[in-house]
């Protein structure tokens, strides 16, 4: 397989309207004038920065499947411990802060914020409010093609895989260094999935107005193609034979899905990137209530092949499913994801995930120890 190898690190990813750049040179409609300086100590002071940034600990699993169910509970019991710290009165903030030192490799769980970041065997999720008809199979069936799960985040029906990177975040909205607003914090992730997404070299990464996620080709569908394509769109992109594969290519393509929920301001569920999963599995629901969209990959999108449009009105349940072991409209198959690959999006991800949180990720090592919370997350 080839090597992918991560572009350089890029800057945080701005919203339109932000100031970027550096300070006027001017002053008063003259030159300031130049000055001699000691930058000796710059390294020192840019040093000292980066350690005023919170330390926040990364379980990295990544590398290896983690089961649904067993994510969701480190999730729930990471959480209720969090909760439990920041919930202390007054008389023990010297203990917390002891807790949070950053040079404390023996602070205990939940003493400071936590992202997850895994893979999962296929697997399909529902949010608290989301509707089973997003789904084309029973999911009580014995040959049921994956579990599903109902769980508390927001939105619909997603799927998550091999090859693509869930990053969970159990962070405190309410520490001063973030803003207790999850419309904030979801465009907050949306940021990481685009700088994550441009670093790998994905052509126009954005956002799409009304639509949650991370999108890449924004901007690049011929005016008046769309509205045809979304009322026609079926999996294979071809509903009346005028469509070709190609032109699914050229489409915005959601590349990255987001649910979250919060108690007390602390965050749990997250995001999903793919990276390169075998996006026919996506065929089997309708992804983000979203039916007239291509889905698809950072390795799809470097590869130039079209992404999968999987609309609820596309014909009958096999024809959902044809080529769904693996095959993919140009007749290829799903080689497995590319561990480079992968490996450049974690690079990618948590270099993102610190510049626009404006945190430190502290890898710990193997899991989350939950033991001393219930199974359920409650604490008992």
């Amino acid at each position: 397989m080839a090597a992918w190898v991560a572009r350089a690190p890029v800057a945080v990813w701005h919203r339109p309207g932000d100031r970027v750049g550096p300070p006027s040179r001017r002053r008063h409609g003259r030159p300031e004038t130049r000055r001699r300086c000691d930058t000796s100590g710059a390294l020192d002071l840019a040093a000292a920065a980066a350690r005023a940034r919170p330390a926040v600990d990364l379980y990295d699993l990544s590398d290896t499947l983690t089961e649904y169910s067993t994510a969701w509970e480190w999730q729930r019991a990471i959480l209720d411990l969090r909760l439990r710290h920041l919930a202390r009165d007054d008389a023990d903030d010297a203990m917390l802060e002891e807790a949070n030192d950053d040079d404390d490799d023996d602070a205990p769980l939940g003493s400071r914020d936590v992202v997850l970041m895994v893979q999962h065997p296929p697997v399909v999720t529902l949010g608290t409010g989301s509707t089973a008809a997003n789904l084309k199979f029973d999911p009580d069936a014995p040959d049921a093609p994956f579990p599903v799960h109902r769980t508390e985040r927001g939105g619909e029906a997603t799927y998550h895989g091999p090859g693509q990177l869930v990053i969970y975040p159990i962070i405190n909205l309410q520490d001063g260094h973030h803003r207790p607003d999850l419309h904030w914090y979801m465009r907050s992730l949306e940021d990481v999935a685009l700088a994550t997404m441009e670093s790998l070299g994905v052509a126009r990464p954005g956002r799409v107005d009304g639509l949650t996620g991370a999108w890449a080709n924004v901007n690049a569908s011929p005016p008046g193609a769309e509205s045809h394509r979304e009322s026609h769109g079926t999996p294979d992109g071809t509903p009346d034979g005028t469509s070709a594969p190609g032109d699914i290519a050229g489409r915005e393509h959601k590349l990255a899905a987001i649910g979250v929920r919060a108690r007390r301001w602390v965050t749990y569920h997250g995001m999903a990137l793919n990276v390169d999963p075998n996006l026919q599995h996506f065929r089997a629901i309708v992804p983000c209530g979203i039916g007239n969209r291509p889905v698809g990959s950072v390795a799809q999108m470097l590869g130039g092949r079209p992404g999968v449009v999987s609309a609820l009105d596309d014909g009958s349940l096999d024809a959902a499913f044809e080529g769904f072991e693996g095959e993919f409209i140009d007749g290829t198959r799903w080689p497995g994801a590319d561990d480079a690959l992968m490996r450049a999006a974690r690079t990618a991800a948590t270099d993102a995930f610190e510049r626009v949180f404006r945190v430190r990720l502290r890898p710990r090592r193997g899991a989350p120890d939950v033991t001393a919370v219930g199974g359920d997350g409650s604490g008992r």
